[in-house]
């Protein structure tokens, strides 16, 4: 990929801020305009780099200054290199989205805001934006979509095995610490960006602190899949984050932003929605069996036989005066601490040593042991379309980072 120097600033700061008197209607594209880019031979204008500089501006809410300017105007061009290069793509594989699709999309953001489809494209209007920008990048994430899940849906499976290993990591997670996330990724190509990336995520984090909302700015500036949610990213684990992220988690306290969190490929900026430690409750099922005293041979013979919990209902025919009682779902805190250490010790399906008394003989054995269903704990299809989800994500990036490798794209000054 060849690129020559960016756009000027400052020519783009007046025709943001609204200083130049040639700025064109929201309704139509002026007759001349510059080019700022060529993608594979398609031009990029600067009308169309200033109307999406307006709509990021628009819908993040920030307060534009000289280095937030930098920043959009960097977000706005390269995120239209990459619609051109994925709609590029598209057409190769002759996928075409209607615009009646593109109409159910523009409704859907509607009704998340409690308006109407008239009444979103009154306000890109007023701000000076064409809706015809917000249509063209609607359109290229649809078809881009279309074309990930044609491409890789069928071919990603998730295995039983690995289902059960997504949710032994949640369940042993779940006694530790949870924190209530959002994220801004900030792709830094080479690590000789990485000073201007790291500029531009300072001046983020201002803006937030002045106002901007952390989803909107997340929507329009994030890298990361979560940007569609406006970076949220739910509850989660520090291990669950990347070790650099890990280390800054600890400090922080909910309803603070933190600084530009270095990784590889990139800068984060975490928002700490909430917190809380980790207090998932374990529950059991178990069979306690109560046996005369006297009986403890033949109560001997009849575990080494009973190997499931359902057996156990037998002792009552195979041991006269014995009597089995049945536990389900009970909380090990609920438990008196004796009969607690004795089941956090056993196995499923394993006996405990008897224990005498002169009433009788008292014996347990341990059904399952698992979190109480309120624990959080995702469904085997839930956690099976995380991993779908998260595959489809990195494919998708992977094939992105390709287009932009073996295509030709000119960034121009003005």
């Amino acid at each position: 990929m060849s690129v020559c120097r960016s756009l000027s600033v400052l020519f783009l700061a007046l025709a943001m801020l609204g200083f130049g008197a040639t700025m064109a209607t929201a309704q139509q594209r002026p007759v001349a305009e510059g080019v700022a880019a060529i993608v594979n031979d398609e031009v990029i204008s600067t009308f169309d780099v200033r109307q999406r500089m307006r709509m990021i501006i628009s819908s993040s809410r920030v307060k534009p200054d000289e280095k937030t300017l930098l920043r959009i105007q960097q977000q706005a061009l390269r995120s239209l290199i990459d619609e051109h290069l994925q709609l590029q793509e598209t057409r190769k594989y002759e996928i075409k989205v209607s615009q009646q699709e593109v109409d159910q999309a523009i409704g859907r953001i509607a009704r998340q805001n409690n308006i109407t489809a008239e009444d979103v494209k009154n306000d890109l209007r007023k701000a000076g934006i064409s809706p015809a920008t917000l249509e063209d990048q609607i359109r290229a994430q649809i078809a881009w979509q279309i074309l990930i899940n044609g491409r890789y849906g069928s071919r990603i499976r998730v295995s039983n095995n690995q289902i059960a290993q997504a949710r032994a990591r949640l369940e042993n997670s779940l006694n530790k610490p949870q924190y209530l996330l959002a994220e801004v990724f900030l792709e830094s190509p080479s690590p000789e960006q990485d000073p201007a990336i790291y500029q531009g995520a300072l001046s983020l984090i201002k803006q937030m602190q002045q106002g901007a909302p952390f989803n909107a700015v997340a929507q329009q500036f994030s890298a990361s899949p979560s940007a569609a949610q406006g970076g949220d990213i739910g509850w989660v684990h520090k291990e669950d984050m990347p070790e650099p992220v890990q280390k800054v988690l600890d400090k922080m306290k909910p309803g603070t932003i933190s600084p530009p969190i270095k990784v590889p490929g990139g800068y984060y900026i975490i928002a700490m929605r909430d917190r809380k430690d980790g207090t998932a409750p374990m529950v059991v099922n178990f069979r306690q069996i109560v046996a005369p005293a006297g009986t403890e041979k033949r109560l001997a013979g009849f575990m080494k036989k009973a190997k499931t919990c359902e057996r156990t209902e037998t002792v009552k025919t195979a041991i006269h005066g014995a009597f089995a009682n049945a536990f389900e779902d009970v909380s090990l805190t609920d438990l008196a601490p004796a009969v607690r250490v004795v089941l956090e010790n056993l196995q499923p399906g394993q006996w405990s040593k008897p224990s005498a008394s002169p009433k009788g003989v008292t014996v347990f054995m341990l059904c399952d042991r698992h979190y109480a269903k309120d624990a959080g704990i995702p469904t085997d299809d839930q956690i099976a379309d995380q991993l779908i989800n998260t595959r489809l994500a990195m494919l998708a990036r992977r094939y992105l980072r390709d287009l932009r490798r073996d295509s030709t794209v000119e960034v121009r000054t003005k």
